[in-house]
């Protein structure tokens, strides 16, 4: 029988007062099967205090086995979870499809530590979130609604949750070129989003698969070049108005985001101090290309 909320969330505070150690003699998959119902709570503390903390404490803490692991990832990439009402915007089941994309990373986590996954597992997850990311309607950040109990509902998210997955996907040593490629023009498609202005620093996480996937070491110059040269023409349209505004705005702010990052010394250390000089002179060449001013 499915628990209630409030059932859950009682015990779910024990759990969270025990520093979030799995019950004795509890299983960590059943338990997380109870949890994932409501893992699209409108209520912020229920849905991200104790489900989101609980489920990546055991996933970290290595309670779940790793068949156990890949059932979890199975259920979180259905139409129960990460296609859950896809295409809404302005609905509370935003909460369902961005808060199981942010538990995928956590188990590519453990896969990287001690594979479980096989490639092909691997390049239908990118399948599937490369959909997600391009089909996501809602993106908001910071939900001030007020859920039943008065609270704001807190973070959606969409989009930089998939950029965590997608950050901790291209890390994979079963991800290849061609898979690289094909994520990262998914992010400079996402960053040339026309319909807002992203304010809560998805520019930022979308530049952290960018950084891991040029730390792979396996794409040319001349394929870095000619992705970052896709970007002009996505800064440059001059219809519809406004939408055409907010988008180069958007490519702007992750260029200059991508930019700065590539002066990191931790960037240097990634993907090396060339590589990273290079990336910034392209990116600065590139934001040249385009402004207006």
């Amino acid at each position: 029988m499915r628990l209630s909320e409030r059932a859950l969330k009682d015990q779910l505070y024990e759990i969270a007062d025990n520093e979030f150690a799995l019950p004795e003699q509890a299983k960590a998959l059943p338990r997380a099967q109870e949890m994932l119902p409501h893992l699209g709570c409108p209520d912020a503390e229920l849905r991200d205090d104790l489900i989101y903390s609980t489920l990546a404490t055991w996933i970290l803490a290595d309670k779940f086995e790793d068949d156990d692991l890949k059932t979890l990832l199975r259920q979180l990439l259905t139409e129960d979870h990460l296609f859950y009402k896809l295409g809404e915007s302005g609905t509370d089941s935003v909460f369902m499809r961005s808060f199981s994309a942010l538990l995928v990373p956590l188990i590519l986590s453990k896969h990287r530590q001690r594979p479980f996954l096989m490639p092909y597992e691997l390049r239908e997850l990118k399948v599937k979130l490369l959909d997600y990311l391009e089909k996501e309607q809602d993106l908001r950040g910071f939900v001030l609604d007020e859920d039943e109990a008065g609270e704001p509902k807190g973070w959606a998210h969409a989009v930089a949750h998939t950029a965590d997955a997608l950050d901790d996907l291209v890390r994979c040593k079963e991800m290849e070129s061609e898979d690289l490629l094909e994520i990262l023009n998914s992010i400079r498609q996402k960053t040339a989003e026309s319909k807002i202005v992203f304010v809560h620093l998805e520019d930022e996480r979308l530049v952290t698969p960018v950084i891991a996937a040029l730390g792979r070491k396996v794409l040319t110059p001349s394929e870095v070049q000619t992705w970052l040269a896709g970007f002009v023409p996505l800064a440059q349209e001059k219809e519809p108005f406004p939408d055409c505004y907010r988008q180069a705005q958007n490519v702007k702010n992750f260029l200059r985001s991508l930019y700065f990052r590539a002066h990191k010394p931790e960037t240097a250390d990634q993907i090396g101090e060339n590589s990273a000089n290079a990336l910034a002179n392209l990116v600065n060449k590139t934001l040249q290309e385009i402004a207006l001013f």
